[in-house]
């Protein structure tokens, strides 16, 4: 997935593209001045706030062993892969776009040194797509993995055991790193199959099997106060998941064929939309457990809440 929300660069042709449009670097011609425009400095806080959440949903789960369940080590990974994914928007945001020419933002001035340009440019941007792509899949196995959970519970235990998962998720990241790599080093064009794998695959995959989970769970003697707010859940994690990626991917595909070409504003819109994805998934998948708030509290004040749970 490309960035500005994922800037993808071309390390062969030392210029990068975002919606596939050719933004070239060019000489300083003057002392290079560290800038960012209000609109920026938005998208720079969402991403440390993206940072911050997923760190603290890592750590929340790891340092409770009662957490250490498939679901949440799911979740973890999803949490590390968007954790990695903003880290590196950061690092664009201050060393790329901050001297980026906002009169014309086809071209930047390039003021950082040639080791941080040639890593901005080849590593870090391999990060970006394999983190994106890594985030929606692990997303589509954490849909795949509640439903067996909740509507195959007798057949549970056999098809979800751990290194079932593991497998599963290691496969994720060597797809997800393999196409990162591909979109680098390759003179072909990958759109269509970045697209498939980050975008259709996890939206058609959460639509269907918690579609299916949740018509189960009506047909059983669930309670219909738990099936409804079940709905509610999975209404909202699917209109996020449409509603914020699907502006960039239309975007991005209407440039690439040359039938329009976004200005910045648009482009740093639909970027925008596609970063704030990532940032709120730990709201999502994490900070809605009760289990995992309690971890949290427990990260930040163990005394105060074991004397709290004592009490009651």
């Amino acid at each position: 997935m490309d960035m500005n929300a994922t800037l993808m660069p071309d390390s062969q042709r030392n210029n990068f593209s975002l919606l596939n449009q050719t933004y070239t670097t060019e000489a300083p011609t003057q002392t290079c001045t560290w800038h960012l425009p209000p609109f920026e400095w938005v998208k720079l806080i969402t991403l440390f706030i993206g940072v911050f959440g997923n760190v603290l949903t890592v750590a929340a789960i790891a340092t409770n062993k009662k957490l250490h369940t498939i679901t949440f080590a799911i979740i973890c990974a999803i949490a590390v892969a968007d954790c990695l994914y903003c880290a590196a928007g950061v690092l664009w945001s201050t060393l790329m776009f901050a001297y980026l020419d906002f009169s014309n933002y086809r071209t930047y001035t390039k003021c950082i040194s040639d080791f941080m340009y040639d890593l901005m440019n080849t590593e870090v941007s391999v990060v970006f797509s394999a983190s994106y792509i890594a985030s929606a899949l692990s997303i589509s196995l954490l849909s795949v993995v509640r439903f067996i959970i909740i509507s195959l519970p007798l057949k549970a235990n056999s098809l979800l055991r751990k290194r079932y998962i593991v497998v599963i998720l290691v496969l994720i990241w060597l797809v997800s790193f393999g196409v990162g790599i591909f979109k680098i080093h390759s003179r072909y064009d990958s759109s269509l199959v970045d697209i498939f794998l980050s975008y259709l695959l996890p939206l058609l995959t959460i639509t269907i099997f918690h579609g299916i989970k949740i018509f189960a769970l009506k047909q059983s003697e669930f309670q219909k106060t738990n099936v409804k707010r079940m709905e509610r859940l999975v209404v909202v994690i699917v209109l996020f998941f449409l509603i914020f990626n699907m502006p960039w991917q239309i975007f991005r595909l209407l440039a690439q064929y040359k039938v329009y070409t976004p200005g910045y504003l648009v482009q740093s819109t639909v970027g925008y939309l596609l970063q704030f994805n990532n940032c709120v998934n730990p709201l999502l998948y994490a900070f809605l457990s009760r289990r995992i708030r309690q971890s949290i509290c427990v990260l930040f004040c163990p005394c105060r809440y074991q004397h709290t749970v004592a009490q009651s």
